[in-house]
């Protein structure tokens, strides 16, 4: 697979990650059950770095040379 091409499938997968509801930076996870706040914010915050990573190799990917 070429490089360009897997660096923009690396950051169109971070963008929905950012904004799947429940992780990242969605409006749905904070909407749970108060028992597990806790957890969902970890979840949260490890699915926000995760996705930032993506995006960020995928940026590096996208714009080096060949």
């Amino acid at each position: 697979m070429d490089k360009k091409m897997l660096g923009w499938i690396q950051i169109v997968g971070g963008a929905l990650a950012l904004l799947y509801p429940g992780g990242g930076l969605g409006f749905g996870g904070m909407m749970g059950m108060m028992g597990f706040a806790g957890t969902t914010m970890m979840g949260g915050f490890a699915v926000t770095i995760l996705a930032l990573l993506f995006i960020i190799t995928g940026i590096f990917q996208v714009s080096s040379e060949k």
